[in-house]
């Protein structure tokens, strides 16, 4: 039986962040909803001092704990042992919640059918470090109704952490997140959690993110490239070929959707993640099937630069794309090596494809104009 008024607990993991963990904490303790606690956890930062003084400034207006420096996915489970509150909510040190973030999420967690299994999810807004903002949304039909390909296959929008509202009890449960999963903890908890919750999208824009040259995923983009490409595969390898159906011929605008995903993630060079889209739409339709030929054809050729030679002039589709992830698994991860090359230009084509040429040149003249600065 879940309360009318839940107490919350936001969870600030912190490693070496006090340049950017006064505004998250000041975003946390503005929440208008008021039954809250503010858990800041310090992974071990190594900053003479600097984090755990910022921190220790707000006295008991936040709980403050130190421990060993074992990653984001230790502190983030070291803060669910000490919270106490029945809902958990994750705030980056880097990233900031809009006022009502929390009170709005609570608001539509109680209208859920099962408040107490339900996790809530938001938009969110990306915030560059030139000051531009960007408004993320995600594709709420796909969400909602086709969580598990929306997790492993949606590519220009993914779901933000931070965004979610989680009860304790179901973290708990499941063992939190995985220590051992350096950039990929996230996905893979969500992954683990699908079971056991239902993951639903209120459509409104309630966590702020930034992009800047110091988060994980820019000092760690080979690992997060391989790992996410790992994770994404996995999810859809668990994704029937009936259910993919249904997602399929429930809306052309699916279809749609799945392939400019393909795309996308072909792109950027997740390897896996694209042939297992392949693999998923080749024999639902004619249509799906000429398409994956023609894609598959493209990969064999780019396979065969680094000692693919299986003869496949009678197989399958399907049994085509297996022989390829197969490769991939076993000889030389190619989004590694030679696609490496291919993501980058990839990414800056899919930048002017989904923001527009004028948001693309604004974002690269201010990225420009920091770097002179530095050489000055």
């Amino acid at each position: 039986m879940v309360k009318l008024n839940p107490k919350v607990s936001i969870i600030i993991p912190v490693y070496n962040g006090a340049n950017f963990l006064a505004e998250a904490i000041d975003s946390a303790l503005a929440q208008t909803y008021s039954n809250i606690e503010v858990v800041v956890v310090n992974d071990g930062s190594k900053d003479n001092g600097k984090t755990e003084k910022v921190a220790l400034s707000y006295g008991d207006d936040i709980e403050y704990y130190i421990k060993e420096n074992g990653g984001v996915a230790s502190a983030l489970n070291f803060g669910i042992q000490k919270m106490t509150g029945e809902y958990f909510s994750w705030l980056s040190h880097d990233d900031l919640y809009e006022r009502t973030k929390i009170e709005e999420e609570v608001r539509y967690l109680l209208n859920q059918p099962a408040p107490d299994s339900t996790i809530i999810a938001c938009n969110s807004v990306a915030l560059f470090e030139n000051g531009i903002k960007k408004k993320e949304k995600i594709n709420h039909v796909v969400f909602n109704d086709y969580f598990d390909i929306f997790l492993g296959a949606s590519a220009k929008t993914g779901l933000n952490g931070c965004s979610l509202l989680i009860p304790r009890n179901v973290l708990i449960d499941s063992g939190g997140f995985n220590i051992n999963l350096p950039v990929t903890q996230d996905y893979d908890l969500w992954f683990r959690l699908k079971d056991k919750c239902k993951f639903t999208l209120l459509d409104r824009h309630l966590v702020v993110y930034r992009h800047h040259d110091m988060q994980d995923s820019v000092l760690k983009s080979d690992t997060s490239l391989i790992a996410g490409d790992e994770l994404r595969a996995r999810i859809l390898r668990s994704v029937s070929k009936k259910y993919f159906a249904n997602f399929i011929r429930a809306s052309k605008k699916n279809e749609k959707w799945i392939w400019e995903s393909y795309s996308t993630y072909k792109s950027m060079g997740y390897i896996k993640t694209s042939l297992e889209i392949l693999r998923l739409s080749a024999d639902l339709s004619p249509k799906g099937s000429i398409k994956a030929l023609g894609e598959v054809t493209l990969w064999e050729g780019i396979y065969r630069n680094h000692g693919y030679a299986t003869d496949t002039s009678n197989q399958s589709v399907v049994k085509r794309i297996e022989g390829l992830e197969e490769f991939s698994n076993n000889k030389i991860y190619l989004g590694y090596v030679s696609m490496k090359r291919m993501s980058q230009i990839g990414s800056y084509i899919e930048s002017i494809k989904n923001d527009g040429l004028g948001f693309f040149i604004h974002k690269a003249g201010r990225k420009l104009i920091r770097i002179l600065r530095k050489l000055v």
